[in-house]
This record gives structure tokens, C-alpha cells and sequence, in this order.
């Protein structure tokens, strides 16, 4: 799979969570999704997976975790798929 949209920082990609884009992407062979849901940004595995909610894209960069580690120290292996 190729990663068509590179982001520079972490800022840029809050940046765009926060503007309300849907984002797609895969990491360690597991798909996710970011988008919102009554003014509010969740997470949730794709397909079907439970969206996690949270207040603020920022709480969820924070505390959400894939394998152990929260999703701020892991974005830059995030395949991006759509967004």
C-alpha cells in the first residue's frame, strides 16, 4: 500500500482532524479511522470496529493506543490511505 498524502508534523495532521477531514489509515497491518460524530472526534478500527470517542483530537493523540503506545509517538507510521 502507498502513502499518498505526507504529512511534515503532528500539527499538520491535528490540523486537519480538527478542520473535520475523515482520515483513513493502516498501521501494523490493522486499518483505522478518525472522523466526528456529534462534535465530537472518534477512532475505531475499519470495518466495524466501536468508535472511541474523545473531547479533543488532542486527548485522542494522547491516550488512545495501538500496541502499547499512544497514537501522538506513532503517527509517522501511519499509512495514510484517505483523507
Amino acid at each position: 500500500m502507498h502513502n499518498l498524502y505526507k504529512l511534515k508534523s503532528l500539527d499538520e495532521l491535528m490540523g486537519q482532524i480538527e478542520m473535520g477531514m475523515d482520515i483513513e489509515f493502516q498501521i501494523y497491518d490493522v486499518r483505522y479511522n478518525i472522523s466526528w460524530r456529534d462534535d465530537k472526534p472518534f477512532i475505531c478500527k475499519c470495518p466495524d470496529g466501536d468508535a472511541v470517542f474523545y473531547d479533543t483530537p488532542k486527548l485522542m493523540f494522547e491516550q488512545y493506543q495501538i500496541n502499547g503506545k499512544v497514537l501522538q509517538d506513532i503517527w509517522q507510521d501511519f499509512e495514510i490511505i484517505f483523507m
